[in-house]
């Protein structure tokens, strides 16, 4: 083999597999959010809209409705604790 071709698959094979690794972080940085009293609303709903933002940037779409629904999940335990009050 070629030098440039071996240099082109070490490439590959390295930026490869950081863009999935950075993906795995994005995509778990999502599922694991979760919202809390201390911190006010519209800051942690910023905070939501970065992550499905690095989600859409890694060319990660997600269906519209089912973000709407994570996000209402999200919120759904500050809004019970507020409802119980």
């Amino acid at each position: 083999m070629t030098t440039e071709k071996l240099l082109w698959e070490s490439l590959e094979k390295k930026y490869k597999t950081e863009g999935v690794g950075l993906k795995k972080f994005i995509v778990d940085k999502f599922l694991d959010y979760g919202m809390v009293d201390s911190k006010s609303l519209m800051s942690q709903v910023q905070e939501m809209q970065l992550i499905l933002h690095d989600l859409h940037a890694e060319g990660m779409e997600m269906n519209e409705s089912f973000q709407v629904a994570a996000v209402i999940e999200k919120l759904s335990h500050l809004l019970k604790l507020r409802v119980s009050d």
